[in-house]
Parts: C-alpha cells; structure tokens; sequence
C-alpha cells in the first residue's frame, strides 16, 4: 500500500466514523469549538492532508470509536494465512453479553458502514480485518479467531445458519496453500 492509498483509507475510514455518529463536518466543528475546523477535517477525510497520532486518537475519542478501527491495517498477512476464512453469524453475536462483545460490535457497525453491507445475519471478514480486531482485543489474530469460536460467534465452512426466512449453507473456501 502506498503513501497516498493509506491516507485515503485512513480518511475513508475517518469519514465513515464520522458519518456513523450522524456528524456533518460543521458539527465536529461546532462540537470542538473550532479545535477541528470543517477545512482541515474535509483535507484529512480526502487523504491530502496528514494526521498525526494524538490527533487520530482524539477524532477517534470523539466519534466514540476505537482508534485502532480507524487505522488501515498493516501489508504483512503471514500471521493469519493459515486461518480458514472469518465469517461471523451475526445473530449469535448478538445473544452474547455486551460485556464481551461490545467493542466488537461496535467494530462490526463500522465495517458494515465501510463496506455498505446491511446484512442482519453474517458477516463475512477479510484477514486483514482479524489484524485490526486483534489489536483491539490486545492479542493475536489466532487467539482471537480462537476467542471467537469459543463464544460461538464464527459460522464453521460448510455450516447451516438462518439467513433471511431460511436456511442454507454458506460456501466457505478453505483458505489457499501458498506455494
């Protein structure tokens, strides 16, 4: 990923978070008292303008997101190659106390604004996606796909889940071999 893609992600995911708080940019501004004008919020959310840390951190503490879910995550994949896709059965999902959940959930709600994905009943994830969850549960990919399927959460290949009125089985690819 070049320079320039990653600070397009980044802005995408800033406007999406933004708008999933019902936000205009005048409100950031008006809400910050001018820390955040509209102008310098716009030239983030496009990509020609670079955020700093602390200030990622304090959008993210605004629109009451994570950081690290506004983060495009990292190149390197070696560490969730081997695992079989992620999809996750969004129904279980939500008889799970929030307790537990409840950042994932929230990551959840801003993947699906990401990607316009309404689905009610799964949610199929990218490996890179279990990266970026990863760290906001503070452990490794492997734990946390491991963690998932403890709670119930991931829909096995080959599985039947409700989607919709009926049910059917998802084809899940296995993961490829790499040569």
């Amino acid at each position: 990923m070049t320079e320039a893609d990653y600070a397009l992600e980044l802005g995408r995911r800033l406007r999406a978070a933004r708008n999933r708080r019902g936000m205009s940019l005048l409100d950031v501004q008006e809400r910050t008292h001018g820390r955040w004008t509209a102008g310098t919020l716009g030239a983030y959310e496009r990509g020609s303008r670079t955020l700093r840390v602390h200030r990622l951190v304090e959008l993210a503490e605004l629109y009451d997101v994570p950081a690290t879910l506004l983060v495009p995550p990292a190149a390197d994949r070696r560490d969730v190659d081997h695992l079989p896709p992620l999809v996750i059965d969004l129904r279980r999902l939500r008889k799970l106390p929030p307790t537990r959940t409840g950042p994932l959930r929230r990551w959840i709600a801003i993947v699906q604004v990401l990607r316009s994905d309404s689905s009610r009943d799964i949610l199929r994830l990218r490996r890179s996606d279990l990266q970026s969850l990863s760290r906001l549960y503070s452990t490794t990919p492997s734990m946390l796909y491991e963690r998932l399927g403890a709670w119930g959460a991931l829909v096995e290949p080959g599985e039947p889940v409700a989607v919709g009125a009926r049910r059917r089985v998802l084809p899940i690819r296995p993961p490829q071999q790499r040569s």
